[in-house]
């Protein structure tokens, strides 16, 4: 009996998990670029490492903040979805793009990047307001500028040359001055 319980559990409460899943994912289609900030640390790119994303809804208040919903991605500069959400924290499935979804009293999320080397990742951050269209913000980290290679420490040959021709210019004098005293 328990059994059939849990069965019947799965199969009526299931198709409704999904549907929310399918509804948030759909309202991320028409969202608005929004007046809210997203904060990440550390601020540049590197693979395997784990980022804090938080957002910072100061400027959004609604009625309806209280059961808004902020929806995560991460892709790559090829719109592929890249890295893992930390364990905790609620997932869906939207165009094949692997997205955190948190609760209004929940404003930041772990992400921790693939151990391939990427150049640069978008964060994209969504909130949905219930009866009102949905805002994004973007936030591109960027990989950290490789290291130059320090200068050579090989020794400058332009004091030499000068110095040649200076000692040229001292063998020269001489000569000029005999050859003007025999011409005259």
């Amino acid at each position: 009996m328990a059994a059939f319980l849990f069965l019947a559990q799965l199969l009526f409460l299931g198709p409704l998990v999904v549907a929310a899943d399918t509804e948030t994912c759909q309202q991320l289609r028409n969202a608005t670029k929004g007046n809210f900030s997203v904060q990440v640390i550390p601020r540049m790119y590197q693979a395997n490492t784990t980022y804090q994303v938080t957002i910072q809804n100061g400027t959004n208040t609604t009625a309806n903040e209280s059961r808004a919903l902020y929806v995560l991605q991460v892709l790559s500069p090829w719109n592929e979805p890249l890295g893992q959400w930390a364990e905790g924290v609620s997932t869906a499935n939207c165009s094949s793009v692997d997205t955190a979804i948190l609760n209004s009293t929940q404003s930041a999320a772990n992400w921790t990047s693939p151990g391939t080397d990427v150049s640069s990742v978008v964060i994209r951050v969504y909130i949905i307001f219930p009866e009102e269209p949905a805002e994004f913000r973007d936030l591109t980290l960027s990989r950290a500028p490789r290291p130059t290679s320090p200068p050579s420490t090989t020794r400058n040959s332009v004091p030499t040359v000068q110095g040649s021709s200076l000692f040229l210019a001292v063998l020269q004098l001489p000569l000029l001055l005999a050859t003007s005293t025999l011409l005259s």
